[in-house]
């Protein structure tokens, strides 16, 4: 698969493990990144210490970077700017991972979430690319919440990939308090939904129809909503050593 990734590379390091996860995919050929949210500079310099692919900070994407790319689908994990602009230009890939929205609220960081962060920052976007994309696979909060990797999992990412090691240190600083262990604190979302676009036999996936508001709050609607494909569940322990597998395999060039 030809995959070009979207990212917000930089404020949590479950996007350094799913870039990882992609450069040690085999399936995988990793033809582009760009970067999305605040300084897309910054986080591109980040990207580039991650993955031997073209980056670009979102503030300098073209359309043609990513036409002429040929991807043959794009994972966005972040906010929808990029991805909503590049829908109006007619240039998604057939294919569209998105890890964003919630289907029915859950705990998370201390609070019950009903609208999740990507879609959040954006509704706007959001609901243009749900709303009018096709080909789009959604893998939600409620599912990927789930994905809580072990002290130990941590421990392999950062022998195998030392540059996570300041990433994972900054976000435990950052977390400490906010729960009772913090290396909990790390969830594995983007992972999970590179692992569902690229057909990785770890989740369930249902065909279901959503709107999405104002606020970014997802919702079932039968009747006025757009059929999309929706990550429904998750085999936890599966998923995790498959991406721990990954980001062993992608190691070599993350040092």
């Amino acid at each position: 698969m030809r995959l070009w990734i979207d990212t917000d590379v930089g404020t949590n390091p479950d996007d350094a493990v799913a870039l990882l996860c992609a450069a040690g995919h085999r399936d995988v050929e990793l033809v582009g990144v760009s970067t999305v949210d605040g300084d897309t500079e910054w986080r591109a310099e980040i990207a580039r210490t991650l993955v031997d692919a073209p980056v670009v900070p979102g503030s300098n994407l073209r359309v043609r970077d990513v036409a002429a790319s040929n991807a043959e689908a794009l994972l966005a994990i972040g906010p929808l700017v990029n991805v909503a602009r590049l829908a109006a230009a007619g240039v998604l890939p057939p294919r569209l991972g998105v890890m964003g929205g919630v289907l029915r609220p859950v705990h998370h960081r201390g609070a019950v979430r009903e609208v999740e962060h990507n879609f959040g920052t954006d509704p706007a976007a959001a609901q243009a690319v749900i709303g009018h994309t096709p080909g789009v696979l959604l893998c939600p909060l409620d599912v990927t919440v789930r994905m809580r990797p072990s002290a130990a999992d941590l421990d392999d990412f950062v022998d195998a990939a030392p540059v996570l090691g300041p990433m994972l240190d900054e976000w435990r600083e950052k977390r400490a308090g906010d729960v009772p262990d913090d290396e909990e604190a790390v969830r594995l979302h983007d992972p999970l939904a590179l692992l569902a676009l690229v057909g990785e036999p770890v989740v369930a996936v249902e065909r279901q129809a959503v709107t999405v508001d104002e606020r970014g709050t997802v919702q079932a609607d039968s009747g006025r909503g757009r059929a999309v494909d929706v990550v429904a569940d998750v085999d936890a322990v599966r998923a995790m050593e498959r991406i721990v597998a990954l980001v062993t395999q992608s190691g070599a060039g993350a040092q």
